[in-house]
């Protein structure tokens, strides 16, 4: 059974990176400038997600969320007209299994990010919806997509569950982001 455990925990791990929405970017740490027209803001970001009912073995539908914006993001240039002048904060929320339903080791869904970056004439919020799929086959075939943006999930941990006795209902994600249109 532990040998089971560890390839559900893994399955989980990728299927838990797609739950995480993409990103969008920030800009250079107080150069003000604005993007040109050719230019791609890449960004990086952590949230701690929770999964009702949470994905196991047995195929379901369900929602995630972060809670608010408890996660972190940074990004290397401006993000949709904002132009950071350090990280920001991050959340999430939406749904999983929206094609069909899904279990630990392969899946879909939809969500919408919210972000607040500082700027130099105070915080700077942006909001936008994103769709995503993952599978077991590895973390290159899990990602997400968005208008103008996208990205991958670098890690996924499970953080409560198992995928295998009880359901995964809390996972960290880690990944990046292009924003490819401002």
């Amino acid at each position: 059974m532990g040998r089971r455990l560890e390839l559900a925990a893994a399955a989980l791990g990728t299927a838990g990176l797609l739950l995480l929405p993409p990103l969008p970017a920030g800009a250079d740490a107080g150069s003000g400038a604005q993007p040109s027209a050719g230019h791609k803001t890449n960004c990086t970001f952590e949230s701690t997600i929770t999964l009702q009912p949470g994905l196991s073995v047995v195929p379901s539908t369900g929602t995630f969320s972060s809670g608010g914006e408890t996660g972190t993001v940074s990004c290397d240039g401006p993000v949709r007209g904002i132009v950071p002048t350090g990280p920001g904060t991050l959340g999430v929320d939406g749904r999983y299994g929206t094609k069909d339903p899904d279990t630990c080791f392969a899946g879909e869904g939809d969500g919408r990010f919210h972000f607040t970056f500082p700027t130099a004439t105070g915080q700077g919020k942006r909001s936008n919806v994103f769709t995503f799929s993952f599978s077991p086959i590895g973390l290159s075939r899990s990602g997400f997509t968005g208008d103008g943006f996208g990205g991958a999930f670098d890690e996924v941990r499970p953080e409560e569950g198992d995928c295998v006795v009880h359901p995964v209902t809390k996972i960290l994600v880690k990944g990046h982001g292009t924003i490819e249109r401002q």
